[in-house]
């Protein structure tokens, strides 16, 4: 089929399609009508496809191949990039695990530091006869501003380090109903093999009409 065949499928549809989108089938002539309508614009469906098949499948190979030698090279790059951020993350791990530890102690250090302020103001107040303003030194809680320490990794520019996080099944009893899906596979084997005799709980099972004969 050449453009110029192309063309004149398409004229062709024009004309035809608002035939076909303006048909209300009422009678028996109407329906054969609508038939010799649905056949004729498959037929055009299939003469179209045949046309442009192949030229999606050399289009198709020629993606394919520029696919297969991107994918050539980037490969050579994968032990290196793989390499490159598994130690990134992991100096970038250690110094997290040191700086939130070091928060920790001066965390600790500030909060011994308070009570101990507390303890002698409690006693001071205890000396002066102030028990009431002992007991309430005392009873307050005790707060602290939490001491922040810098990151010292430097940044890389155009990098950032994310976290992303995933899971993994440890027991398919204990999920919740609501994160379950169907098998669609599974079911529309049933389906298709016992039609309405299907009986399986909770699916309903019902037919889909529409007319078939050439290739849709």
């Amino acid at each position: 089929m050449n453009d110029l065949e192309v063309k004149e499928i398409e004229n062709e549809v024009i004309l035809k399609r608002s035939d076909a989108l303006s048909l209300t089938v009422v009678s028996n002539e109407t329906y054969s009508q609508a038939g010799e309508l649905l056949v004729m614009h498959k037929g055009l469906k299939k003469r179209i496809e045949d046309y442009f098949k192949p030229l999606k499948d050399a289009g198709y190979k020629a993606w394919k191949a520029i696919c297969n030698r991107e994918n050539e090279e980037i490969e050579k790059l994968q032990p290196a990039l793989k390499h490159l951020n598994a130690e990134l993350v992991k100096w970038n791990n250690e110094q997290e695990r040191i700086r939130k530890a070091e928060e920790d102690r001066l965390r600790w250090e500030a909060e011994k530091a308070e009570e101990e302020r507390r303890l002698a103001n409690a006693l001071q107040a205890e000396k002066e006869g102030k028990k009431v303003e002992a007991e309430e030194i005392l009873s307050e809680p005790v707060y602290v501003p939490p001491p922040i320490v810098e990151k010292t990794v430097p940044k890389i520019n155009g990098q950032t380090m994310t976290t992303n996080w995933k899971w993994r099944l440890k027991d398919i009893n204990l999920v919740p109903r609501q994160y379950l899906i169907t098998n669609d596979v599974a079911i529309n084997q049933v389906v298709r093999a016992l039609k309405d005799k299907t009986n399986i709980s909770g699916i309903e099972i019902y037919p889909e009409q529409a007319m078939k004969g050439v290739r849709q």
